[in-house]
């Protein structure tokens, strides 16, 4: 017989957890069919970008395009959404501690549920946990993918971290 407390822990964990798939289900569905996910977005303005992607290059005077990890999430999240989260981290802080250094990649988590969160997850069409790679090319297109097989690869921890690093060393390489 498993104790009442257990089974309160186990219905609330379902519960979550059912909500981040519920709010994944498009990402689940483009992991399963293998869709990319690249979208171009064209800023309206200055005030439109989630963060100024435009570095100036201290020895030019030329401006050089940032690479920027973004990890959306709810407040409440399940292991699955923490797992991800944690992966993609350890991943972005090891492979690219150079480009982070450097002004190269940007690492920025972004809670939704948090003043202007929703705001964010609204640029990059997210409403659940997700983790996205963006670039502003020049200065008004945004070009962003969303990083849907993560989902797909979380019984596979290192599948994951090599995912995720091969997709922003292709950014980085644009």
């Amino acid at each position: 017989m498993i104790p009442r407390e257990l089974q309160v822990v186990v219905i609330a964990f379902g519960l979550i957890c059912s909500g981040c798939r519920q709010q994944n289900k498009a990402a689940f569905s483009a992991a399963e069919q293998n869709d990319p996910a690249v979208v171009e977005l064209s800023q309206q303005n200055e005030s439109s970008r989630p963060v100024d992607a435009m570095k100036k290059n201290q020895d030019e005077d030329t401006i050089k395009p940032t690479v920027i990890a973004y990890y959306f999430h709810p407040t409440i999240r399940c292991i699955a959404c923490i797992t991800v989260e944690a992966v993609a981290a350890e991943t972005i802080e090891k492979a690219f501690r150079e480009q982070l250094a450097d002004g190269r990649l940007m690492w920025v988590r972004i809670n939704l549920d948090d003043n202007g969160g929703e705001e964010y997850g609204k640029q990059f069409d997210v409403s659940g946990s997700a983790l996205v790679i963006a670039k502003l090319d020049d200065g008004n297109n945004m070009q962003y993918k969303k990083l849907t097989k993560v989902w797909g690869l979380l019984s596979q921890p290192q599948a994951l971290s090599e995912y995720v690093e091969r997709e922003i060393r292709e950014y980085l390489n644009q």
